[in-house]
């Protein structure tokens, strides 16, 4: 018998509370080191190195899975994609078995490589505008997929005998 049917066989509580407890050991021991490599090694110096002397935007605050972009505009958080809420609500719907969230939740976050990409460069080249869509999105789909999450969740625990 394969894991995951062993897992899909205790109860919700304690199904919630093993998936949470294996993404948080792998996202802590494996995720978080390779982001803070990435952040350290690669975003911040390449961001750092395209920025034109005379821009006013600047680099800050780099943490481990983030650094912001400031200057004549509201800082801006350019927050690595599959960071901890990603693997926070990858818990809550794979307790739930729901694929086909995973499966979106997945896509957004690779589509969010590419965008987010995309987005630090045009604000670096004068597109400030965009600043203020990229701190409402910052917001909103964090809430958005936890939500979902925990929507999904309700079959695991109201169907219990």
């Amino acid at each position: 018998m394969d894991i995951s049917k062993k897992l899909f066989q205790i109860p919700g509580l304690w199904r919630l509370i093993a998936v949470l407890f294996i993404i948080t050991v792998f996202y802590l021991g494996v995720v978080r080191p390779f982001q803070s490599w990435i952040i350290n090694h690669w975003a911040a110096p390449y961001f750092e190195s395209v920025i034109p002397a005379a821009s006013p935007v600047l680099i800050e605050g780099v943490e481990v899975d983030q650094f912001n972009l400031s200057g004549p505009f509201k800082s801006v958080k350019i927050e690595l994609p599959f960071n901890g809420w990603f693997w926070l609500t990858l818990g809550l719907l794979f307790t739930a078995w729901r694929i086909f969230l995973i499966k979106v939740l997945t896509l957004y976050h690779l589509g969010l490589c590419l965008g987010l990409f995309l987005a630090a460069h045009l604000i670096i080249n004068g597109q400030y505008w965009l600043a203020g869509f990229i701190n409402i999105h910052e917001h909103i789909y964090k809430v958005l997929f936890l939500i979902l999450a925990l929507i999904g969740l309700k079959p695991v625990f109201v169907n219990q005998k």
